[in-house]
């Protein structure tokens, strides 16, 4: 009997793999020796403080979760409303929907995951835009009073989460 020998097809994924993980093991380190060097390194780590930045950035948006044309209207009546008079304000919102064909759409709006405002708007109304305005000025006075709320409120022991 004669020892098999293993053929060229095997070698060369063999070869790969090896290459692959000799590459993978050194380029890490040969990149952290060039950022040390360098001085390229941040002194802070990442935290909280860049999530935080990273909110304040990103913040005034009124998000669409909408199904209906009756939704789809009234998100857009209330982000121009919002837009022309509260230009700065630092708040999300959320705009979501449940159709029903007995008692018409189910819109409601969260801020911080609480809901803030809840009503049914029948498909047939012919006043979506003062509807959108009037919640928009209602959510708009229950943040403030919420931020000064919490301004006014101990919860040092609390995490962001808890409260």
């Amino acid at each position: 009997m004669t020892p098999v020998r293993p053929s060229l097809h095997t070698w060369v994924p063999t070869a790969l793999i090896c290459a692959l993980l000799v590459l993978n093991l050194a380029l890490p380190a040969h990149c952290i020796a060039q950022q040390e060097d360098s001085g390229a390194l941040e002194d802070t780590a990442p935290g909280a403080d860049d999530d935080a930045a990273i909110e304040n950035e990103i913040s005034g948006f009124n998000i669409d979760q909408t199904i209906t044309r009756t939704g789809h209207d009234f998100a857009r009546f209330m982000s121009e409303y919002r837009n022309l008079n509260y230009p700065d304000s630092d708040y999300n919102l959320t705009i979501q929907e449940r159709p029903s064909a007995r008692w018409g759409n189910l819109i409601w709006i969260t801020y911080n995951n609480k809901t803030v405002f809840r009503r049914f708007v029948s498909p047939s109304t012919n006043n979506i835009r003062e509807l959108a305005e009037e919640a928009s000025q209602m959510i708009h006075e229950m943040v403030l009073q919420e931020k000064v709320r919490a301004a006014f409120t101990d919860h040092f022991d609390l995490g962001k989460d808890e409260l």
